[in-house]
This record gives C-alpha cells, structure tokens and sequence, in this order.
C-alpha cells in the first residue's frame, strides 16, 4: 500500500470522531446518538405572545442506532446565560413541550434545546441551542 493510500484509510478512520467532537452537548454526551431536529420556535425568530396562554417548542423524532429511545430533556434558559427557565422530561413518544407565557418576559432573549437519551447505551445525544426573541404588546 503507498503512502498515500494510508493516509487516505488513517483519515477515513478517525473522521468520525472529529465531527463528533463538535457542537454543543454536555459532559458526558455520545456522539454516537443522534441530536433531535428542531422544527418550531425557529431559531432566530421573534415570537409576539399577545393573547397566548402558552408556547409549544416542537422537534421531530430521529432514529437513534440502538433501536430505542429512552427519554428527550428539554431546557429553556433566558438570555445567553444560565437562567433556567424550564427544564422537562419528556415522554419517548412525545415531539413537544409547552411552557406558560407568564414564563416569558417581553423584550428578553431565550435559547432552548432538546437532547434524547439512548435507552441502551444511556447515552445522551448532543445538542444545539435556538434562539428567539419575545415580545408582548
């Protein structure tokens, strides 16, 4: 085999672990469980909550290799920092997670994300942060 070959079969080999090591997740996550697609609130979007009692983040469900989820974790935080807002566990089986609009203030900033447990490995998938933007009137 010549050397370029090698180098090609040595890259192939630990490429996957690169992109692994990317993204947000918390200590402890596995690369190896995919992160959930987010659908709604869009990331970047300003949500007007006049005359609403409640907002409904939505995600869609992903295959994990296993075969078997065990749980999604869904966390609001205000702002860029750690201001919990609302943290849930969620049903396997279940795509979403509503949070009352006295949570929320107008004017402020919130990042939301939602990660899902491998039922197998217990491994938890890694995730990325939407934000939006909220307003009252």
């Amino acid at each position: 085999m010549n050397k370029m070959m090698a180098l090609l079969l040595v890259l192939l080999l630990i490429a996957p672990s690169l992109v692994e090591a990317r993204g947000g997740g918390m200590e402890g996550d596995s690369g190896s469980v995919p992160r959930v697609i987010y659908s709604n609130p869009a990331d970047g979007s300003s949500l007007d909550l006049t005359g609403k009692d409640k907002v409904v983040f939505e995600w869609k469900m992903v295959p994990i290799p296993s075969g078997s989820r065990e749980v999604y974790k869904f966390v609001l935080f205000k702002g860029n920092e750690y201001d919990e807002v609302s943290s849930q566990t969620i049903d396997p089986r279940t795509f979403s997670a509503r949070v009352p609009t006295d949570k929320f203030e107008a004017g402020a900033r919130y990042r939301w994300y939602v990660k899902q447990r491998d039922a197998r490995t217990m491994a938890w998938s890694r995730y990325d942060s939407w934000y939006f933007k909220v307003s009252k009137k």
